[in-house]
């Protein structure tokens, strides 16, 4: 690592340098203006053709006071003389509004990215300056050709940046979303959408016949008037498939095409700065998923069902290659009249005749000078059986005799001979790689044939790796119903942790089988042997690339760890005699005591020999560890979790260091600030020095996937914007992490957070009831939107069952957005009353600590989206009179709190106004906010008639002289479409 020109004693003119997001944020802003016309005007269009006309005037006249300054009051009046048709009207108008602007947005993202592509680098950029302070100068995101001019300036050595790349590995895991709002139809006309404004906006700019600009518009209006009558609302509780084709979709329509593009870019730009560098593999960035294997907490993913996701995927995969071998047979069209052709190639051909009569039969008088054409005939036809084995094991299920283990042809091969099919993506690369070379010895290339050999490297036959995840309280509850089947003398529920830990090395150790496969276990045991004996099955099928790792939630001690290499053992995946093992079980560290141990944890695993030999007989000895967000930021607070997971990461590196293993930190990041979310680049930037060393593993969750891979440009700029921040943070690392007196500040900080958010959180006895009735979180709980249940456990109503995703989400429909920020402004007041020149000491962790600013920053552009005025009407309107006072006093608390930290964020970042320092993202926050306005009061108002309604059917209404009659149902529904709605706006749900 390099370490950076940076100190901790930079000066105070360095510290003033302006920030270069400010540049790129008036740059966006000027975009945003332009091009916010024409949504508006496609709106008002839309409006006009699709309401009657009071209604459509009553809803612009909406929008029109949203604009205006102190219209709370007529908006209400509004509001109240809608009736519930005219209400849903206005949801479902006021959500397409932000729909079409976040595409407007994604455009002007993607944009930026082309132009950066198109034009290179301004020379005279302040990136450029290696004197400028980092962080200062350095957290817009950068392009591989900016990055690596980057560091040719900086004199980075190109042997360090070859071994960096060489062990280059950026893992993305899709998972879904127990909050994913948009159904899968409307992404699809989403997208429609997008790429007409994208060719209207491009003949505005004359890249398309002028004519063609009225046609483009007449298209447009007719594809969002077809968007306006689809059904926003999920019709049915999505099923675990269902989730597992929304997630792989993005596969589909983007990523299967842009991955090998981030390959040849990454390629270009080293060929510029570094032309004597070797690029990396192909499968640098590759991606994981816990969709269809992410069994914690949710009843629906059975071991069935994460066998046929595992053949979903290789199917996706095997119908994208024979489109693509097909076109290539179109394309190969070379006689050997005019080339000369590998004898390896002609030997290959001669095998595959006696392998495939019937095709030879057929083709060789056809193809008998044209050998690519009939190389890639065979090649189809062995992928084509491939898919028709796939399809039968899909339905047979994982319990099917192996075609290894079974001789039965019409069994274990399901009816297709092993030598005809594709046993591995591997043969298959090989066959490719054959007709490859063949072309190179004859100076022929083909950019398509190329192109689908970086797809198989990156793909393979799996797509995706699976990851498993299960809580660890259902491996030792198994090991305790086994131990008292086996009627040890005394049973593992009533053991130590010392004992847990000697006992379960003492059956890792030994050959002797320990399950006995008699018994009739309880439903929940039985399926957690059976999950260990589907990875087996998994393996032997797809080969280790489908699922190594298993993932263990709430896990607290050494003992959770060895639980599941013994159940492992159990299926073959552990080799007590070699040492070895196809499993690699990673710890998820969710809570902040849990962080706060994991060191110790591992540590004491790190010591256990035969823990030690299971790394070593890796490749690369590694450990992988998880940090979760969502949890210890419910149980903490924002800054606390941050410190926290900051801290464990030093301590964790510095464990593995010492015994000489490599460290791979999964982030379990979510889509809201408070679950880690926000801009990649600066969060992996903010990374401790020495922590990544071009290592890096991050959730995708199901909110998040639209924003960054819904267009092929956006989805390059995501992936190529995250690997530049992984190899900047791994090469331009500082010291500033260890600075003694900044951590002690961070570690007083983090430790009055915590104590004031548990104050509000989890000690106030009312807070509950002030959750449940000021949130629409009961509503939420009724939305179609997942498989998984909202809560942990059934039954309880404290906050511990509730699941963190519908906790962050309660909290931003109605606009507190507290998870995010609460707590922080009261550890900074009492730092500097104690010591009011800490002050300057936090300006200067803001400019020089990457952490830090990170930290300010995410709370800054939360405190920009927190409503207080639309939130207190939450508190009026929907909480009950009984607890009116109580209530008062908590929104009392949080007002103060928010007031007591934006004025010290303003003053620790300089700003005089929130998100001053990127003017594109605070013009897109306040066109948000004052147009969401009507959302938060229509919200209210179906949520208080809804609450009010008591029995089915119908009751009279009598609330505000309004004797109208709905049914409970059409009230569920306006409500569950302005939770869409304020989803959208804001553009995060949990």
């Amino acid at each position: 690592m390099i370490d950076s020109l940076n100190s901790p004693k930079a000066s105070p003119m360095q510290q003033t340098l302006p920030s270069s997001n400010i540049l790129m944020g008036r740059r966006t802003l000027r975009q945003l203006n332009e091009r916010l016309e024409l949504v508006e005007d496609l709106w008002r269009t839309v409006l006009h053709s699709e309401c009657p006309p009071s209604q459509a005037e009553r809803l612009l006249k909406l929008k029109q006071l949203c604009d205006e300054e102190e219209t709370s009051k007529e908006i209400i009046r509004l509001i109240v003389e809608m009736d519930l048709a005219e209400a849903i009207a206005a949801a479902r108008a006021f959500s397409l509004y932000f729909q079409l602007v976040n595409i407007l947005e994604q455009h002007i993202e993607e944009d930026r990215y082309l132009a950066t592509m198109a034009n290179g680098d301004d020379e005279d950029d302040p990136l450029e300056n290696p004197f400028t302070p980092h962080l200062v100068s350095h957290d817009e995101p950068a392009t591989f050709q900016r990055l690596f001019r980057r560091l040719r300036s900086l004199n980075v050595p190109p042997g360090l940046l070859e071994t960096l790349l060489r062990d280059l590995d950026v893992r993305l895991v899709f998972t879904a979303h127990p909050t994913e709002i948009v159904r899968h139809t409307v992404r699809h006309k989403q997208r429609r959408v997008a790429n007409l404004i994208q060719k209207l906006e491009g003949c505005d700019r004359g890249f398309g016949p002028i004519e063609d600009r009225h046609v483009l518009r007449q298209q447009l209006e007719e594809e969002i008037r077809l968007w306006w009558r689809t059904d926003e609302l999920h019709q049915f509780k999505p099923s675990v498939l269902d989730e597992v084709d929304y997630a792989l979709h993005y596969f589909q329509q983007v990523l299967f095409q842009a991955l090998p593009l981030l390959s040849e870019r990454i390629r270009k730009a080293l060929a510029l700065s570094y032309p004597n560098v070797t690029p990396p593999e192909d499968g640098f960035c590759t991606f994981g998923s816990w969709v269809g294997a992410d069994r914690d907490g949710n009843p629906s993913v059975t071991p069935d069902i994460t066998w046929r996701t595992a053949c979903f995927q290789r199917r996706l995969m095997l119908e994208r290659y024979i489109s693509a071998v097909a076109q290539l047979k179109d394309q190969l069209s070379i006689s050997m009249q005019w080339s000369q052709v590998s004898g390896a190639l002609l030997e290959s051909l001669e095998m595959d005749r006696l392998r495939f009569p019937e095709i030879y039969e057929r083709l060789a008088a056809r193809y008998r000078l044209e050998p690519y054409r009939l190389k890639l005939c065979y090649i189809l036809e062995r992928l084509q059986l491939t898919q028709q084995r796939n399809g039968l094991l899909a339905t047979a299920g994982w319990e099917a005799p192996n075609d290894a283990n079974d001789p039965a042809p019409s069994i274990g091969n399901l009816g297709v001979p092993p030598e005809l099919h594709y046993r591995s993506y591997l043969d298959f690369r090989s066959d490719l790689e054959l007709i490859r070379t063949s072309l190179q010895a004859t100076q022929l290339s083909c950019e398509p044939l190329q192109r689908l050999l970086s797809q198989v490297q990156i793909f393979g036959f799996t797509l995706a790796s699976l990851d498993i995840r299960q809580e660890s309280s259902r491996h030792s509850e198994a090991l305790t119903e086994l131990s008292q089947y086996l009627q040890l003398p005394i049973t593992y529920d009533a053991m130590d942790e010392a004992q847990r830990v000697q006992w379960l090395l003492q059956e890792l150790q030994t050959r002797r089988p320990l399950i006995p496969t008699g018994p009739h276990w309880s439903a929940a045991t039985a399926e957690t042997f059976a999950i260990f004996r589907l990875l087996d099955r998994l393996q032997q099928e797809f080969g280790n690339r489908i699922c190594r790792t298993y993932v263990i939630s709430m896990c607290h001690s050494q003992s959770d760890l060895l639980e599941v290499l013994v159940l492992a053992k159990e299926a073959g995946l552990v080799d007590p005699v070699e040492g070895s093992t196809r499993l690699q079980v990673v710890p998820l560290f969710e809570t902040v005591e849990d962080l706060r141990c994991a060191p110790a944890v591992m540590a004491a695993l790190f010591e256990t020999p035969f823990y030690q030999k299971l790394l070593q007989s890796e490749e690369i000895p590694l450990q992988e560890v998880m940090l979760g967000y969502s949890d210890s930021n419910k149980d903490s607070g924002f800054l606390s979790s941050n410190w926290e997971i900051h801290r464990a990461q030093m301590s964790l590196q510095s464990l593995c260091s010492s015994h000489k293993l490599g460290l791979r930190i999964f982030h379990g990041r979510g889509g809201s600030v408070s679950r880690g979310g926000g801009p990649a680049y600066q969060a992996i930037l903010a990374q401790p020095s020495g922590t990544l060393s071009g290592r890096i593993k991050i959730t995708e969750q199901g909110e998040v996937l639209a924003s960054k891979y819904a267009l092929p440009e956006l989805a390059l700029y995501n992936l190529e914007t995250v690997t530049t921040a992984v190899l900047q943070n791994s090469l331009l690392g500082t010291e500033l992490d260890e600075t003694e007196n900044w951590n002690q500040l961070m570690e007083r900080l983090a430790v009055c957070s915590r104590r004031h958010y548990r104050a509000l959180v989890h000690d106030n006895p009312d807070l509950v009831d002030f959750f449940e009735q000021v949130t629409p979180i009961e509503e939420i709980s009724k939305l179609q939107i997942s498989s998984r249940p909202a809560r942990r456990r059934r039954g309880g109503r404290d906050l511990s069952a509730l699941r963190a995703i519908p906790w962050v989400f309660g909290w931003t429909q109605s606009r507190f957005l507290l998870p995010s920020w609460f707590g922080v402004g009261a550890a900074i007041r009492d730092e500097l009353d104690i010591d009011p020149k800490q002050l300057e000491l936090l300006r200067v962790l803001y400019q020089r600590w990457p952490f830090f600013r990170m930290l300010i920053s995410k709370v800054e552009m939360t405190l920009a989206k927190v409503d207080l005025g639309i939130a207190h009407h939450y508190v009026q309107a929907l909480g009950s009179p009984k607890s009116r006072t109580a209530f008062e006093a908590i929104f009392e608390q949080i007002s103060s709190e928010y007031q007591l930290t934006k004025d010290l964020v303003l003053q620790i970042s300089g700003h005089k106004r929130l998100l001053d320092g990127d003017p594109g993202l605070q013009q897109s926050v306040e066109l948000r906010n004052r147009t969401i306005v009507p959302l938060g009061f229509l919200q209210v108002a179906l949520l208080r008639r809804l609450r009010n309604q008591q029995r089915q059917p119908p009751m009279n209404e009598t609330e505000a002289n309004d004797t109208r009659t709905y049914s409970r149902s059409e009230l569920l529904r306006g409500a569950l479409l302005t939770i869409n709605g304020i989803a959208a706006g804001l553009r995060n749900t949990g």
